[in-house]
């Protein structure tokens, strides 16, 4: 396959992820439960991850919320195929850098649930942490065993027809067509950057795992200070989806068959 692009993938995996995530990498065909969660931690495979208060919109704490580096995925994926010491390389590496994006958080004052989420908006000051622990985890994959017979193809959800979503990779002419509910399930939209895992099984089946993306050239972008805009173009830019209306638009996306090329804020 000929190249497109020149240089690194501007998308990477979103570098932390719920524990939910880890179990679906561990377990691709079960649903994650809490019970598998004991089962990975008996086992030392998930990392202690960061935690952090949860705050409603008033600022009342909710609870409390753990995110894990996204190098517990591929711990998880190497622990089920018995490759133990590759997995626990990856975890001790997950626990290092979580580590260090604690003294991120406390640095630029961000809160832990500020990191989730992707397809909202959030302060320059995530963004900034963001694209550092991002870095950070690239940097520590480099010195780490690749996960063997898995491809890792960044891209963007770029259009639904049915119950299709066609992906389109940012390195190379690669277009594959993934499951409406894969791309709900990992909480994505149309429009969305994410990172597809294509992992043979020794069977020959091949195990799809859709991951959330960073834009790296968007996370640059949204760390620079905003230009001065008028007040009402300023309010419109910063203005949040609420979660009503961005249900009410993936309810209407459900429906519609087939669907052309369409971006959700």
């Amino acid at each position: 396959m000929a190249a497109e692009h020149a240089g690194p993938p501007t998308v990477r995996p979103w570098p932390v992820v719920e524990w939910q995530d880890v179990l679906s990498a561990y377990t691709p065909t079960d649903d994650p439960s809490e019970a598998r969660l004991r089962t990975l931690r008996r086992s030392a495979v998930l990392s202690d991850g960061v935690q952090g208060p949860v705050k409603t919109a008033e600022g009342r704490f909710s609870g409390k919320l753990s995110l894990f580096c996204e190098l517990n995925l591929d711990a998880a994926v190497l622990w089920r195929r018995g490759l133990t010491d590759w997995a626990e390389q990856y975890r001790t590496a997950a626990s290092s850098l979580e580590t260090s994006l604690e003294g991120l958080l406390a640095e630029h004052r961000v809160q832990i649930a500020e990191l989730i989420r992707p397809t909202e908006p959030r302060r320059r000051e995530a963004w900034r942490v963001l694209a550092l622990f991002s870095e950070a985890v690239a940097a520590a994959r480099t010195q780490l065993p690749p996960v063997p017979d898995e491809d890792t193809v960044p891209g963007v959800l770029e259009a639904r027809t049915g119950r299709w979503v066609r992906f389109v990779a940012t390195m190379g002419t690669g277009r594959y067509d993934v499951p409406w509910q894969m791309v709900r399930s990992a909480g994505l939209s149309v429009g969305d950057p994410a990172v597809l895992f294509r992992e043979l099984l020794p069977n020959g089946n091949a195990v799809l795992r859709l991951q959330a993306g960073l834009d790296m050239g968007h996370a640059e972008q949204a760390e620079q200070p905003a230009e001065e805009l008028h007040p009402l173009e300023a309010r419109a830019v910063r203005r949040a989806q609420s979660p009503a209306a961005r249900r009410a638009l993936l309810a209407t996306l459900e429906e519609e068959e087939p669907l052309v090329k369409r971006v959700l804020g």
